[in-house]
């Protein structure tokens, strides 16, 4: 018996559940989805980003590209010594977190080229994490990189989100 009839007795206020079901008759539709009954979130969302919001993207897209250019870096050493440096520049920032994020992220990323007209739902994390940081929401910005960044890394990559995020 299925969950919808079971409840099609009436109940203690008057009112009957109905069981569920589809246009059309109910031989044609099992087993299958009924043609023309496409479910609403079946097709992709694209979201809507501002250009600054795109302009931005567009910017992280370049510094993740060019980020598998460069040696690959102690993360550890290299956060160090940026936090003794006044003047880091947000390039050299942008490389390190690309390459500390690839190296700690709980699954690979998908970072598009630099144009690409839809975003991945990566970057829109990353669009997320820096408007955290930009926004001084730390505990948004901790919360979104548990979400993405195994426990060994998340002390770096906070201190290179923020950091980044300030130079932007």
């Amino acid at each position: 018996m299925s969950a919808a009839l079971a409840y099609a007795e009436p109940v203690e206020t008057g009112a009957v559940v109905l069981p569920f079901r589809r246009g059309g008759s109910s031989s044609e539709c099992l087993g299958s989805p009924c043609p023309g009954s496409q479910c609403p979130t079946a097709a992709q969302r694209v979201p809507q980003l501002s250009d600054e919001d795109v302009e931005r993207l567009n910017r992280l897209r370049w510094f993740a590209l060019k980020s598998r250019l460069a040696p690959r870096p102690d993360v550890e050493r290299a956060c160090l010594v940026l936090s003794a440096q006044a003047g880091a520049t947000v390039g050299g920032l942008a490389t390190i977190f690309f390459r500390a994020l690839d190296e700690h992220a709980n699954r690979e990323l998908a970072l598009y080229r630099p144009g690409t007209l839809r975003p991945s739902e990566d970057e829109i994390w990353l669009l997320r994490l820096i408007a955290a940081w930009q926004g001084g929401e730390r505990e948004a910005g901790s919360a979104l990189l548990a979400w993405r960044v195994r426990p060994e890394g998340r002390r770096w990559l906070r201190f290179l989100a923020e950091a980044m995020a300030s130079r932007l």
